[in-house]
């Protein structure tokens, strides 16, 4: 299984006696999570739902919660449903798109994830985290056997963060894969450096 890293958004819920105790369920679920008890999180935001005075902009972020829960469960196509009633409710969240994208890598959906990931791109530009964008929509190309496309976007990862082991190793990879389809010496060596660069790095 290749690495992935997941752009978890456990924000701290802002408590109203309105909806109190949704509120109070959601920063229960954001201690399960952070416990990586998805089991104990994905209750807790279900019943933070299930309060119906939650105003929507923070049912969306409760949404995205519990996808992040449902993926840290391994739970993939509950995590997608979760991503996308998060974005009907916030069309302009990055982070969610990003986040359904990842779960999308998981199911095979690979075009699904590349258009996710294209669309995260378009409100995380200023995001410390873009390089995870990149890394991630890399992925997905190269599971779609496009070495070229997944190249281009482990470059921009590795621009990003030119620390990334991940990055240089799925680099490598692709590389690999391109220099044996097509016998090309030159691949083959941009493969091995990206290897060792990532075995560096790792350690």
């Amino acid at each position: 299984m290749r690495r992935a890293f997941v752009m978890a958004a456990l924000l701290v819920a802002i408590v109203s006696p309105a909806f109190a105790d949704g509120a109070a369920d959601v920063h229960a679920a954001d201690q399960a999570a952070q416990k990586k008890d998805w089991g104990g999180a994905i209750h807790l935001y279900t019943r933070a739902l299930d309060d119906r005075t939650l105003p929507s902009s923070d049912r969306a972020n409760v949404y995205d919660k519990r996808g992040t829960a449902y993926y840290g469960n391994t739970d993939y196509a509950r995590a997608v449903a979760d991503y996308s009633a998060a974005i009907k409710l916030s069309p302009d969240c990055g982070h969610c798109f990003n986040n359904r994208g990842m779960a999308r890598n998981q199911t095979g959906d690979y075009d699904g994830a590349v258009a996710d990931f294209t669309e995260a791109l378009k409100y995380e530009q200023h995001d410390p985290g873009l390089w995870q964008v990149y890394f991630n929509r890399g992925i997905a190309w190269y599971h779609k056997n496009d070495n070229d496309h997944a190249i281009a976007d482990y470059d921009l990862a590795i621009k990003l963060n030119p620390r990334c082991s991940p990055c240089f190793h799925d680099r490598g990879m692709a590389w690999q894969d391109s220099g044996m389809a097509w016998q090309d010496k030159g691949d083959l060596a941009k493969a091995n450096d990206d290897l060792n660069t990532a075995d560096q790095l790792a350690h």
